[in-house]
Parts: structure tokens; C-alpha cells; sequence
């Protein structure tokens, strides 16, 4: 082994190190590099995939409840490795690096390792995790690496084995991950019961030209539309955030024909297509940027991909203005001023950050279930949002009917006493009898449980 390759080896480790003892108690190093021999990783021909595999390493770590922070990708004379710094011990950190080694589709080709801000390595034997097999002949690692049972030859066909596996092109899999958490929060907001004037498995709610199966068909229809979202962010290479929308509303006119011809012309989720169709392309951006996801780093990329929406959206209606198909909420801003969900995701989403989403993880953290966490993260949004669904149905006296009664179903307790959940029942009837539907709410409920799913607690 070469000099320069010793020395490369020997300054990563004094980095390490180094970094390791700066960082508070309870935090780690984790380094990534390439498991292949020196003349296979070395050389500029790994380094993209490598990069690729280190970013996918960083999401698993932040979608695995870890909060992960500094992650910097290099190429030095020993080939390509990462760093950064992950708030948990070995207990934590080693487990969940583990996993992305045998179950990402190419990580058989990471080197994940970890160290504890003491400067201790975890490893997988003191863990009592199961060691690293061969990849040529699935042996122990350790023992084929002593003994040096295969040649260079032997080690690079298995690691073209490796990298020809489907589902593991360098950057896909967190592209994968936010589109299945998309299709998710999707299903599980249809599913949540009760939701007062809105569409669940046992009610229409206040809607007669749909019900729960005609959203399990618009979200059936979407299945595909979040996945190419969450590209568009990904494969988005230079200048303004806001460089990406126009992209991103021509995809959303696609996504919109294939709700409607799933649900025979209903519109069930044509809102969510635009605030969740942004938020998935926040988050591939940031994954493909190897930036640690955060429901409020996610949110603001969002704001900076819609800036300008409002203005331009409904400078054209003013400009245009003929009355007829319209929306609730065009109707809304040009008669009222009201922004809807362009002015919530402009400003960074703040009823999903500041109300839906950390109700939803408190009531989760006091032992309810999903279902009666987000049926709280419901009522919280009720409270704040300046709803047009409701607006079109009841104007200003409904929404103050809506705002009061969530705001004083949650005063009694939510979804977590019997004295709360009654107050959802009452609410529920009242909506039907007033005709209300808050529709805007259940879509920013959706974005909600999407962060849940898509980013640690921590974060």
C-alpha cells in the first residue's frame, strides 16, 4: 500500500478523532467509506456511486428518528469517504447503520463505521450484532480478509453483481422512501376517524358526491405522482428554488388528469397534489443534497420553491377575472384577500410546523394511538387555518363555528378523555347539519402526518 494512501487513511482517522471529542455526551461520528480493495475504489471510477450511497446513508439516518448534522462527502488518495455527526450513542447510531448496510440495495459496498464522542468505536460485536459477511462468498469478513481467500478479480465481479441490483442507482432510495411516506399519509389521513364534516371509513361527511372508497381510488391514482416529485427536487441542479416550480406545475397537471379518471371526475385530493407535490420535492432536493431532513428545512425549501406564487396566481385572476371556474379559494382571495393553501405554503406551511404536526407527535408521546394523533393534529389545524372549503360553505360565521368547536373539543382533552371525544362526535354532527367540510385542514393534516413519517421527532 502506497504512501499517500497510509497518510490519507491516517488523516481521516486524526479527523475522527478530533471530531469526536469536540462533540457533547450523547452524540457520534459516523465515517463512511467504500468497502472494496484500494485499486477498485480508488481512481474517480466509484466516486459518484460512493456519493450517492453516503447521501442515501444520511437520509436512513434522519428517517430512522436520528438527527444528523455536518455531513460532508470527500475524495482523498484513499478514495471517496463521508463524515458527519449524529446525535445519539452507540447504542443508537450502530444499529441503524447496520441496517442501512444489509438492507440497502448496494449496502454491501458501504463501510459504515461509528464512534462515540468519547472516542470510543462501536462495533458490532460489542453490540452483540451479527458480523460482516465476505462478498464474494459470504464467509465472515474478517476471516477472508486474514486469510486473503479471493483475488481482485474475485471482489470486482462480486461488486459488479452488486451494483447491477435493481433499486439501487445512487440516490434513489430516499426517493423511493418519500414517495412510499407520500402514498402513506395519504391513506392513513382517509382512514382517520372521526373527522368532523369530512370523509371517513364510516361517514361521507358532509359530501355527496363522495366517500372513503372514492379517496382510496384518487389516492390509488396518485400512487405514481409523488415518486416523480420527489425526482424533480433531486435531479434539480442549480439557481433559484423557485427555478423548479413551473416543473413542478406541469407535473401537477398530470397528477390532477389521474385523480380525476381514478375517481370518475371527483376532486378528492386536488389541493394535496399542490402542497405535498412541494413538499416531496423539498425533501428530494435536500436528500440528494445529502442535507439532514427536518420538518422545518423541509417547509422552508417549500416556501422558497412556491415564492411568488400568490402574487403571480392571482395577479393573472385579477387580471382575468370572468367568474366563472373558479375555485373556493380563487373566489375567496379575490373577493377577500384570503391566500389558501398558496399563502400557506408560501409562508412555510406555519399551521403544519407550529400546530398540526407537534400536536400530532405530543399526543402520540402521551400513548394515543395514530389514528387519535392525527384526528388532535385535525382539531389543532381547525383552530388556525383560514380554511376556503369551510369559507365557501359557511363564510365567516361557519369558520368561527368550526374554530370554536375544535378549539374547545381539545380544551376538554382531544381524542385522550371521553369528555373529548364527545365533543368530536357533537362536531361531527353539526358540520353535517351546517353543511361544513374542512377540506384544507384534512390536505394540511396530510402534509402533517407526511413529516411525521419522513423526519425524526428531533428534528
Amino acid at each position: 500500500m502506497n504512501g499517500s494512501i497510509l497518510e490519507a487513511r491516517e488523516d481521516r482517522w486524526r479527523r475522527r478523532v478530533a471530531l469526536a471529542a469536540s462533540l457533547p455526551g450523547g452524540w457520534s461520528v459516523v465515517s463512511f467509506t467504500l468497502r472494496a480493495p484500494a485499486p477498485l475504489r480508488t481512481g474517480g471510477g466509484m466516486d459518484e456511486e460512493a456519493e450517492g450511497l453516503f447521501r442515501d446513508l444520511v437520509f436512513h439516518l434522519g428517517v430512522s428518528g436520528l438527527l444528523v448534522k455536518q455531513p460532508e462527502f470527500s475524495v482523498s488518495a484513499d478514495g471517496p469517504e463521508g463524515l458527519c455527526t449524529v446525535k445519539g450513542g452507540g447504542a443508537e447510531v450502530k444499529p441503524a447503520a447496520v441496517t442501512f448496510e444489509e438492507e440497502h440495495p448496494r449496502g454491501d459496498m458501504a463501510d459504515v463505521d461509528v464512534m462515540v464522542s468519547g472516542g470510543e468505536e462501536a462495533d458490532r460485536a460489542g453490540l452483540g450484532l451479527p458480523p460482516r459477511e465476505c462478498l464474494v462468498c459470504r464467509r465472515r469478513a474478517a476471516e477472508c480478509a486474514a486469510a486473503r481467500y479471493h483475488d481482485i478479480g474475485e471482489i470486482g465481479d462480486a461488486i459488479k453483481k452488486i451494483l447491477s441490483r435493481p433499486g439501487g442507482l445512487p440516490g434513489e432510495r430516499p426517493i423511493e422512501e418519500i414517495a412510499e411516506r407520500a402514498r402513506k399519509a395519504l391513506l392513513y389521513e382517509a382512514a382517520a376517524r372521526p373527522k368532523p364534516g369530512l370523509v371517513d371509513p364510516l361517514s361521507a361527511g358532509s359530501h355527496g358526491d363522495m366517500d372513503y372508497f372514492t379517496f382510496l381510488d384518487g389516492a390509488a391514482g396518485l400512487a405514481p405522482v409523488w415518486e416523480r416529485f420527489a425526482r424533480l427536487g433531486a435531479r434539480f441542479d442549480g439557481g433559484s428554488p423557485a427555478d423548479l416550480f413551473p416543473a413542478l406545475r406541469e407535473e401537477g397537471k398530470r397528477a390532477e388528469k389521474l385523480m380525476f379518471s381514478a375517481t370518475g371526475g371527483v376532486n378528492t385530493h386536488k389541493g394535496l397534489v399542490f402542497s405535498l407535490g412541494v413538499m416531496c420535492a423539498s425533501a428530494g432536493m435536500l436528500a440528494s443534497s445529502g442535507v439532514p431532513l427536518s420538518p422545518k428545512v423541509c417547509a422552508s425549501l417549500g416556501a422558497d420553491i412556491v415564492k411568488g406564487v400568490v402574487e403571480r396566481d392571482f395577479a393573472r385572476l385579477k387580471s382575468s377575472y370572468g367568474g366563472d371556474g373558479l375555485t373556493s379559494g380563487e373566489r375567496f382571495f379575490l373577493s377577500e384577500g384570503v391566500t389558501g393553501i398558496r399563502g400557506e405554503a408560501e409562508r412555510g406551511f406555519p399551521s403544519v410546523i407550529e400546530r398540526g404536526l407537534p400536536v400530532l407527535r405530543a399526543s402520540l408521546e402521551r400513548g394515543g394511538t395514530l389514528n387519535d394523533a392525527m384526528v388532535d393534529g385535525l382539531l389543532s389545524l381547525m383552530t388556525v387555518v383560514e380554511d376556503t372549503n369551510i369559507l365557501s360553505r359557511g363564510g365567516r360565521e361557519g369558520e368561527r363555528l368550526v374554530r370554536e368547536a375544535a378549539a374547545g373539543a381539545l380544551e376538554l382533552g382531544g381524542m385522550a378523555t371521553p369528555e373529548g371525544r364527545e365533543a368530536v362526535k357533537r362536531m361531527d354532527g353539526l358540520f353535517l347539519e351546517k353543511n361544513l367540510s374542512p377540506g384544507g385542514c384534512a390536505d394540511l393534516l396530510a402534509v402533517s402526518v407526511f413529516l411525521h413519517l419522513l423526519t425524526p421527532a428531533s428534528g
